[in-house]
């Protein structure tokens, strides 16, 4: 099975590099491949990763739920 991956847009270049869930957790140190910009992932920047995986999260469940309906 395919391991699940968020997208994360670096706050200076913009740019999406798609992490794997289990390496977004406090403390994680992210680092952009394109800017080469180092960030540790903590306080209200690590709030808004968790918001957006309980969404994505949420949304396969209810992909996976309305399938089985068929």
């Amino acid at each position: 099975m395919k391991e699940a991956r968020f997208p994360f847009s670096c706050p200076i270049c913009g740019r999406k590099t798609e992490y794997l869930l289990i390496e977004l957790k406090e403390g994680a140190v992210l680092t952009c491949p394109f800017c080469k910009l180092s960030l540790t992932l903590h306080g209200h920047m690590l709030e808004d990763v968790q918001k957006e995986i309980k969404k994505l999260k949420a949304n396969v469940t209810r992909k996976n739920s309305s399938k089985e309906r068929m």
